[in-house]
């Protein structure tokens, strides 16, 4: 007979060995809380790289949020989070949006998270 305790732990290796597109609204929700636990955590830590990962990890994990909003749209120009350019969206492919920022020729990909509409 399992105790609560770890029944929990072996719910939470389950549930974390999920990929963020199989997991519910619900559980992607719950994982942004639980990253954004842990990275305050790490950041009181001062383990800057791993704030970055989880940084990174959230970013994906809202991602796949909005990846049904159908808000970013193709041939548009978006400011990326972190970066002064306009961003050019060529194409869309999960949840990553692909493009070129002004005067570059360099194709670049950015999780859709990152993307909001260029002020007009």
């Amino acid at each position: 007979m399992e105790d609560g305790f770890s029944k929990k732990a072996r719910l939470d290796k389950e549930w974390s060995e999920l990929l963020y597109s199989q997991m519910s609204r619900d559980e992607l929700l719950r994982e942004v809380d639980r990253l954004r636990k842990e990275m305050e955590i790490r950041k009181d830590q001062g383990l800057w790289n791993a704030v970055a990962v989880l940084e990174q990890k959230i970013n994906m994990a809202l991602s796949y949020l909005h990846k049904d909003d159908n808000a970013i749209q193709i041939g548009q120009t978006y400011r990326v989070k972190g970066y002064p350019d306009r961003f050019r969206v060529s194409r869309l492919r999960g949840v990553m949006a692909w493009g070129t920022f002004e005067n570059e020729t360099e194709e670049r990909a950015f999780p859709i998270n990152l993307l909001s509409p260029w002020p007009r």
